[in-house]
């Protein structure tokens, strides 16, 4: 969660050093992105670190 609020920091605090004054809504807009990308690539790890997926056939009911 800290790494996420540095990162939403440092793109603000870029903005601001070009010049761009960010109101509340830009503010939201960069938040959610950062949340979805970071969300979006941890996805992508798990799916990528998980086991493989082996299909058994289920048993016989009687």
């Amino acid at each position: 969660m800290l790494k996420r609020q540095i990162a939403e920091t440092v793109l603000i605090e870029m903005a601001r050093q070009q010049g761009y004054a960010l109101n509340g809504q830009e503010q939201l807009i960069i938040r959610t992105r950062l949340n979805s990308a970071l969300s979006a690539k941890e996805r992508y790890r798990q799916r990528m670190t998980a086991p493989e997926y082996h299909w058994r056939k289920p048993p016989p009911r009687r």
